[in-house]
């Protein structure tokens, strides 16, 4: 069975994308997917968390993001309650052209990317975190105003927070990138985000975009580091990556469900990226 997708809420798709809740679990969360970034900080209460095959315990201190396309699930102890906070944020608040959108894609996907999706905080950053999550979850849900400015500006000063004293970034003292609005080269960054599973190709892509194949080519490169072709099937192949170890389906349909048209062309590329293929990935993630 393929992990359900959730659509999240209809806030994530309007003019300020960002949800920030208090969930009270009781049950196991089921394997699923989304089409948004979460994150999640542990209130009170221990549970298992399994990301894309990998369980990790988590308790009161936990801080977990996670990326579109991660298959994740949630397994509370019988009798037991797990309280979190839960943010999402929609991915569009990080490709529009302004500087905090620039920010945020910083910290968000490059920390995301490059280390585990977990991380215990000790003592002294969670008494810096929570009252920021306190003050976010009252500005999300006030009237007063300024209430979505105060809710940003409180996330930004978290994750800065994560950023500095527990996100252990390989690239520390990089400048963040320019934002890059000709072309609108993050539009097309989010649509394919959002449409891998679809026949995208450049061609398609400067149909849409009124645009030419050489201008998002080149515009591709230098906003992700990475040609088009490879950004999508790293994408492709990660998700694949996740199917293969927390379904049932078999190789071929998860072939088609990540969005290749091609079951020779998935093992041929799965093998060049993994050094193995789709079979013995599986096996070897499930035994």
């Amino acid at each position: 069975m393929i992990p359900f997708n959730l659509p999240g809420d209809l806030e994530l798709h309007g003019s300020f994308p960002f949800t920030f809740k208090i969930h009270k679990l009781k049950a196991d969360v089921l394997p699923h997917t989304h089409n948004f970034i979460e994150y999640t900080y542990v209130i009170c209460g221990s549970g298992m968390e399994i990301i894309n095959g990998v369980e990790r315990k988590i308790h009161a201190g936990t801080f977990t993001l996670l990326l579109p396309h991660q298959v994740h699930q949630l397994k509370i102890p019988p009798g037991q309650e797990l309280h979190l906070y839960v943010g999402a944020i929609g991915l569009q608040a990080l490709f529009s052209s302004d500087d905090f959108a620039c920010a945020l894609h910083e910290l968000l996907l490059r920390a995301g990317t490059e280390e585990e999706p977990s991380y215990p905080l000790d003592d002294g950053l969670a008494a810096e975190l929570l009252p920021l999550f306190a003050k976010m979850h009252a500005e999300v849900q006030s009237s007063q105003a300024w209430n979505q400015w105060m809710f940003k500006m409180k996330l930004m000063e978290a994750l800065i927070l994560l950023e500095r004293k527990c996100f252990r970034r390989k690239d520390a003292g990089v400048a963040i990138m320019p934002v890059n609005k000709k072309g609108n080269i993050r539009d097309i960054v989010l649509y394919v985000y959002q449409n891998y599973r679809e026949d995208i190709r450049l061609a398609s892509l400067a149909e849409r975009f009124h645009l030419s194949v050489p201008h998002i080519s080149a515009s591709f490169k230098v906003f992700s580091g990475d040609r088009f072709h490879n950004f999508l099937e790293k994408i492709r192949i990660s998700h694949a990556c996740s199917l293969l170890v927390s379904s049932n389906e078999s190789v071929t349909s998860i072939c088609y469900e990540v969005g290749f048209t091609s079951y020779s062309t998935f093992c041929r590329v799965f093998q060049a990226r993994l050094g193995m293929s789709p079979t013995a990935y599986k096996r070897l993630h499930q035994n």
